[in-house]
């Protein structure tokens, strides 16, 4: 108890340590706070955007969707999350210049700007607010997971709770400054974490070709596609590799980094620095999720497979350093998410948006309504990966057409981005309530289709309407 009690507090004395020395070195202005001055160099930016990505989803609900469904799910993880960069070179490029070159600090701004709307600007903050939450609340939900399996006591709601609110209270005092420092901090200790877990499970199973064996031997099935319940299917596999490459720019986290950048350079190594981690690094939980097929464990939730496997098979202190890397992964995600949001309330919701105040009062307060969801009786049972296709991702998605559009298409007529957003969400709900089906489809694509339809549809409309009025004149 000592040693974990000892490694997690050094853990939070060092993060501290670095948001204390950060806020000393940023002005204290809206971009200086929420941007860093858009001065974020290679090593910063990379670990930045890694960290902000690697989130409890990383570290839980990975494995556990490996536990349930098998080695198909690196295929649709690890090589569709390794396309994402392609989607930040067509998107954080276009960002960047823009950012620069008008001022903008948020995906708000900068789609009600080019549009010059600001009910499309609303709109577009609603949405991302709205979709963030449930990430947030997943980041909480991880968190009260990893506290329970570390001092083998039921902190599932409690310390998700306190977990959210302390995130809270940093980033009411840090900026970007501080996150991306410590970011990159919980980015080297995510990545070694997750090494540390895969060789020592390995090694308690008797290595890496008895392990793999004996899951084998046990649900072979996992080994192959379509994989158990058959999940694995054509549709399956072609809606995720979609569904990462462009719902993962539209994360308001992600969204900021493009801005922060300090050059292009900086931006367009990061596309082929990324994949390369990533199609490395994903394969450790993919791959614990399914050796644990092979043992005796057995558990309530599949996210919990991961912190099970590392405590049955590794040696103490590795499991603590794991427990601490998964720690990193979910607190570099929430603190990004609520710093884009406080953004958006300072910037986008029109109080205050000379000051950074209003805005950082109000991500602490989403963090009291999320620790207060928490404790008031949500079902933690859903599983991570289930709940963020089905919301977070499903929902953001549909403002990827008009993000295109804006930064490629700013011609377009206003009308024709809001509908598309618009028509997205109520296909979101329509999903949900199964009124109607997603033919095999993940929801998010079926958004994705309806939206830009919807966009190319109404600019088709709008613009002979406005080739016949001259003609009528």
């Amino acid at each position: 108890m000592t040693l974990k009690v000892f490694l997690l507090l050094s853990y939070l004395i060092v993060l501290i340590g670095l948001s204390v020395l950060a806020r000393r070195k940023i002005p204290q202005t809206p971009e200086g706070y929420f941007l860093a001055n858009r001065s974020l160099g290679l090593l910063v930016l990379f670990f930045s955007l890694v960290a902000t990505n690697f989130s409890a989803f990383f570290f839980l609900g990975f494995a556990g969707a490996a536990w349930k469904t098998g080695f198909g799910q690196y295929g649709i993880m690890g090589v569709g999350t390794a396309l994402v960069p392609l989607a930040f070179y067509l998107i954080g490029r276009p960002v960047w210049r823009l950012g620069k070159q008008k001022g903008y600090l948020t995906a708000p701004e900068l789609i009600g700007g080019e549009f010059n709307s600001r009910f499309l600007r609303w709109l577009v903050m609603v949405v991302m607010v709205v979709f963030t939450l449930p990430y947030l609340l997943t980041q909480a939900i991880g968190a009260g997971i990893l506290l329970s399996s570390l001092f083998n006591v039921d902190l599932l709601r409690a310390g998700g709770a306190a977990t959210i609110l302390a995130i809270g209270a940093t980033v009411v005092f840090g900026g970007m400054k501080a996150s991306a420092w410590t970011d990159v901090l919980q980015g080297f200790l995510m990545i070694v974490a997750m090494i540390l877990a895969v060789v020592f499970v390995s090694a308690g199973l008797g290595g890496w070709q008895s392990a793999g064996e004996t899951a084998f031997l046990a649900s072979p099935q996992h080994f192959t596609r379509p994989g158990p319940d058959q999940f694995f299917q054509m549709t399956t596999w072609f809606s995720y590799l979609l569904l990462w490459t462009f719902v993962n720019p539209l994360f308001p986290q992600v969204f900021s980094r493009f801005y922060a950048a300090k050059t292009l350079d900086s931006l367009k190594k990061v596309t082929w620095l990324y994949p390369l981690l990533v199609s490395f690094l994903f394969l450790a939980p993919v791959t614990i999720g399914v050796w644990a097929r092979g043992t005796s464990l057995s558990v309530s939730n599949p996210d919990m497979i991961l912190p099970a496997m590392v405590l049955s098979y590794a040696p103490e202190w590795v499991y603590v350093f794991v427990i601490i890397g998964a720690m990193a992964a979910l607190m570099s995600t929430a603190d990004s998410q609520l710093l884009a949001l406080a953004t958006m309330f300072s910037h986008d919701f029109g109080i205050a948006r000379n000051s950074t105040r209003a805005g950082r009062w109000l991500a602490l307060g989403l963090c009291v309504l999320i620790a207060l969801f928490l404790l008031s009786g949500l079902d933690p049972q859903i599983p991570i990966f289930t709940l963020l296709t089905q919301t977070t991702f499903a929902g953001l998605i549909a403002l990827t057409p008009a993000t295109l559009a804006a930064l490629y298409f700013p011609q377009v007529h206003k009308i024709a981005p809001i509908l598309s957003i618009i028509i997205g969400e109520v296909m979101v709900i329509l999903l949900r309530t199964k009124i109607i089906p997603t033919l095999g489809f993940v929801d998010g694509i079926v958004v994705l289709v309806a939206a830009s339809l919807t966009l190319l549809v109404v600019h088709r409309i709008e613009a002979a309407l406005r080739r016949v009025a001259p003609l009528r004149g």
